[in-house]
C-alpha cells in the first residue's frame, strides 16, 4: 500500500546518461526524482492498519530504466554488496512502449481467492506480484498457482514497514529476507522491489541494491474495488503501471478492471518483456 507523499525538493541528484536508448536515470540522495519516463518517487506516512484501506498514487516524477548494476557476490548467496557510492536501482512508474499496453501489479497478498487463480490462468493475464511475507506465509502454495499461471513474484518486504524510518541494516533485512524465502519457495529470486507506502530514501535504494534488486517499481494509477483512480486525466496511457491489492471480492473487481482496460483499447502485458533482460537476473 502507499500514501501520497509530501512534496520534496531535490538537493543532490546524480544523473547517468544511458548508452542504450539514450535514456536518463536520476537519483536523489533521499528520494529518486525527475528525469524522463518511466517514473515515480515517493514518501509517505506509516499506517497502523494491518491492511491499509486506501491508497493514493505517489507524486509523479520520472526516471528511465538503465542497465542494472552488476552486484558482487559474497559468501552469503542471499546478499549482494557494492560500494556505498555505487549505482542505485532506478525507480520506475511508467515504461515507454509503442503498443497499447499497460502493466498490472498486485501488492501484499492478504486475500487468497481460488477463483482469481482460475481467472488469471484461463485468460492468461500477465501479472507482477509484489508480495509481503507476513501476508502470504500462511499459504505460500496459493501464489505457486499464480506463478504457474505466468505471474512474476517480486519483493514487497517482510512486514510492510515504513522503510525510511528504519536504519540501513533494518531496511536491508526487510528486503533481503523475503527475497531469500521466495527464492526457496518459488525457484526464482525477486529482482524488483516495491517499497511499502511508496516511501524510499537513499538507504532504501542502497539496501535494495545490496539485496540484488535491479529496479524499484511504483505506479501511475491505483485500482480500488475494480475502479481506477487516475493520476491525471480520465484515461490510461500506454506503458502505465497499475497498482491493485489482494482484497475481498478480488475476482469480480478484477474482471471489472479488465473490462475498463479493454474499453480504452488497451491490454495487460508482461512487464518482463518490456524492461531490460538484466533486470530479471538475480
Amino acid at each position: 500500500m502507499a500514501l501520497r507523499p509530501p512534496a520534496r525538493t531535490v538537493t543532490a541528484t546524480a544523473c547517468t546518461l544511458l548508452a542504450a536508448g539514450g535514456l536518463t536515470a536520476c537519483h536523489d540522495t533521499r528520494t529518486p526524482q525527475a528525469g524522463r519516463s518511466p517514473s515515480a518517487s515517493a514518501s509517505g506516512g506509516p499506517t497502523r492498519h494491518r491492511r491499509p484501506r486506501s491508497t493514493r498514487s505517489p507524486a509523479r516524477t520520472t526516471t528511465s530504466p538503465e542497465a542494472p548494476p552488476t552486484a558482487t557476490r559474497t559468501t552469503n548467496p542471499g546478499s549482494r554488496t557494492l560500494p556505498d557510492d555505487g549505482p542505485l536501482p532506478p525507480v520506475i512508474s511508467h515504461v515507454p512502449v509503442r503498443s497499447r499496453i499497460v502493466f498490472v501489479t498486485i501488492d501484499d497478498g492478504w486475500e487468497k481467492d481460488p477463483a482469481f487463480v482460475r481467472l488469471v490462468r484461463e485468460r492468461r493475464i500477465p501479472l507482477t506480484l509484489f508480495l509481503t511475507n507476513a501476508a502470504i506465509k500462511d499459504d505460500y502454495g496459493y501464489f505457486t498457482g499464480l506463478r504457474r499461471a505466468g505471474a512474476l513474484i517480486e519483493d514487497h518486504t517482510m512486514t510492510h514497514p515504513y522503510l525510511p524510518k528504519l536504519s540501513y541494516a533494518r531496511q536491508r533485512e526487510e528486503i533481503c529476507a523475503p527475497a531469500d524465502i521466495y527464492a526457496r519457495r518459488y525457484g526464482t529470486r525477486p529482482t524488483l522491489l516495491r517499497a511499502p507506502y511508496g516511501a524510499t530514501d537513499r538507504a532504501t535504494l542502497r539496501a535494495a541494491r545490496d539485496c540484488g534488486m535491479k529496479a524499484v517499481l511504483f505506479w501511475r494509477e491505483v485500482v480500488t474495488n475494480g475502479r481506477i483512480a487516475y493520476q491525471s486525466g480520465h484515461r490510461l496511457r500506454p506503458g502505465d503501471i497499475l497498482l491493485v491489492h489482494f482484497k475481498p471480492h478480488m475476482t469480480a473487481d478484477f474482471e471489472r478492471l479488465l473490462r475498463t482496460i479493454d474499453e480504452q483499447g488497451l491490454r495487460p502485458a508482461a512487464i518482463r518483456e518490456h524492461l531490460p533482460a538484466g533486470y530479471f537476473r538475480s
